[in-house]
């Protein structure tokens, strides 16, 4: 049960970021990126159970804590482009990514022993030295919940605070129930898309001035 319900998070993750592409580049693409990274963590958890233990299924566990340290950091770029897509956010923005990045690397993947581990019908892979909750990611959604709080100050939108809202607390009740941070990570996703389609995110552009009159 609790497999087919990760398996429709993916599909719903992964429709989410399709929209996402859809919305063109800049943080359209960005969002649709960081939701297929989203949505393979979901899909290799839905599959654990049918797929076994064994060197597949690791190695496909292997990929999820990959993405989770090097892509979860692309929340702040999508964040800060939706709040102002000029130059000077975006160097600060991929900057601080990238910190994050190399964060979540350095402290995750070095030494990583995965075993396996089930949960209700669920088999996943985790680290046997789990040292807690990774400090990169929950630091690019502490970011992420600051500026989605400057949006809905500034225009009124209140998605990307929401979102981030919610990864936040469900992946701190994760721990004993860990389905709940997929579902989370889908409304962080669901609450980026539905900044970018808002239309009340063009009020806060400013607009170049008119050419005097002769």
């Amino acid at each position: 049960m609790v497999s087919t319900i990760l398996a429709l998070i993916g599909v719903l993750q992964l429709r989410l970021a399709l929209a996402a592409f859809r919305g063109g580049r800049g943080p359209g693409l960005w969002t649709g990126v960081l939701g297929c990274a989203l949505a393979y963590d979901s899909l290799v958890v839905a599959a654990g159970a049918v797929l076994g233990e064994g060197a597949a299924l690791e190695s496909l566990n292997t990929g999820r804590f990959v993405v989770h340290a090097v892509l979860t950091p692309l929340a702040v770029v999508c964040g800060a482009l939706l709040l102002d897509p000029g130059r000077r956010t975006a160097r600060w923005a991929w900057a601080c990514a990238a910190a994050l990045s190399l964060l979540g690397v350095s402290t995750t993947l070095p030494g990583l022993e995965l075993e396996p581990r089930s949960w209700a019908d669920t088999l996943r892979y985790t680290d046997a030295g789990d040292a807690g909750a990774p400090v990169a990611a929950v630091v690019s959604i502490l970011v992420l919940l600051a500026i989605g709080v400057v949006v809905w100050k500034r225009r009124s939108v209140p998605w990307i605070a929401l979102g981030a809202f919610a990864v936040f607390t469900a992946s701190a009740l994760a721990f004993k129930v860990p389905p709940l941070g997929n579902l989370g990570e889908g409304l962080m996703l669901a609450g980026l898309l539905a900044a970018l389609r808002d239309r009340r995110m063009d009020t806060g552009r400013t607009s170049a001035p008119a050419p005097a009159a002769p």
